[in-house]
Formats: C-alpha cells, sequence, structure tokens
C-alpha cells in the first residue's frame, strides 16, 4: 500500500487549516490602538453601528463599558443575537467571542477606531506618533505621517472612514430618552 498520496494529501489538507486559521493575522496590527498612559476609569456608551467593508454592510448595536483597566465591547443584532465580544486593556484586543461571519472582522482596527472616535481624548493618550488634524466637522488621524483615519462629525452620528483596511462606520448614539421613557413608563 503506497502511503504517498494519503500523506501528501494530509499535508495539503493541514496547511490549509492551518493558513485559514491564521487569515485574520494577514491583516496588519493596528498602529495607533496601543496606548502607554491607558488609565483604569469608568466608562460607558451604547450606539448603533453601520459597517461597510467587502462589498458586505451589516449593523448592530454595541455596548462599551470600562470599570477599571479593561474595556468591554460587546455587539448584539438589531434582533438582540449576540455577534462579538471583546475586551482592550490599553494594549491588546481581545476577541473572546464572535460568530462564524464575523470571524475575519479586523477587530483591531474597528476597536481603534471606535477609540478615536467616541472615547474621551483617546488621541491625546498616543503621544507624538500620532497627529490629528481638526476642521470643524472633520478630523483626520495620521499615524507615522501617515493619514489612517477621516472622523466627520454630523449632528446625530459619527462617520469613519478607515483609510488603511478600507471600510466606512457610521456610528449613532442610542438617545438616552429612550431609556428614561421606558423607566418613567414602568412607574
Amino acid at each position: 500500500m503506497d502511503f504517498k498520496p494519503r500523506l501528501k494529501l494530509t499535508a495539503t489538507l493541514l496547511a490549509t487549516a492551518l493558513f485559514c486559521s491564521a487569515c485574520q493575522s494577514l491583516i496588519p496590527s493596528a498602529q495607533g490602538l496601543v496606548t502607554p498612559s491607558w488609565v483604569a476609569q469608568s466608562y460607558q456608551r451604547q450606539d448603533q453601528i453601520e459597517v461597510e467593508w467587502k462589498k458586505h454592510s451589516f449593523s448592530f448595536l454595541l455596548y462599551q463599558q470600562q470599570n477599571g483597566q479593561n474595556l468591554e465591547m460587546v455587539a448584539l443584532s438589531l434582533t438582540g443575537q449576540q455577534l462579538f465580544k471583546l475586551s482592550f486593556d490599553g494594549k491588546k484586543v481581545d476577541v473572546q467571542q464572535r460568530i462564524n461571519q464575523m470571524k475575519l472582522l479586523p477587530f483591531e482596527y474597528i476597536v481603534r477606531d471606535l477609540l478615536y472616535a467616541t472615547y474621551p481624548n483617546f488621541s491625546q493618550l498616543q503621544g507624538s506618533q500620532i497627529r490629528v488634524e481638526t476642521n470643524p466637522s472633520t478630523q483626520k488621524i495620521y499615524i507615522q505621517q501617515q493619514a489612517v483615519l477621516e472622523i466627520i462629525h454630523q449632528p446625530d452620528s459619527i462617520e469613519l472612514n478607515n483609510l488603511q483596511v478600507p471600510y466606512q462606520m457610521v456610528i449613532s448614539s442610542i438617545d438616552e430618552s429612550l431609556e428614561s421613557d421606558e423607566a418613567s413608563n414602568a412607574q
């Protein structure tokens, strides 16, 4: 019995499996994410996110909460299914859960861009490698002299244009008055 064809097939399948499992690592790390002066604080935010990436578009609800050193982000579909859960400690993004359809999303870039757009003074935590060019409603983020992100502030939303990956994202804050109305109606 000749084992060479079987050995070649097994090696090919193994190499393919390793390549596919490393697809996320093919996307280079997001510069400007690691934050040397990250501090523990209390922070919370809720948004509706719309993303267009590689001819796909999807919407989800995103909850950000930081108690202490770790910032956690949980994304839910508009029907309530958990899409992903991750945390950021100032050094790295740790994806703890994700559905299969979101396996290849560039999570480091998404977290970085969300932090630049929504987290208080995130660009100031970065030091000298970051330059922010500000116009009345637009910010352009430069990392090591390269434009990487454009943030456009609208009256009821924030538009992000990632110039590296590239993808577009629209962040719409969930109206806190909805929560207040629900609390009032419950009384």
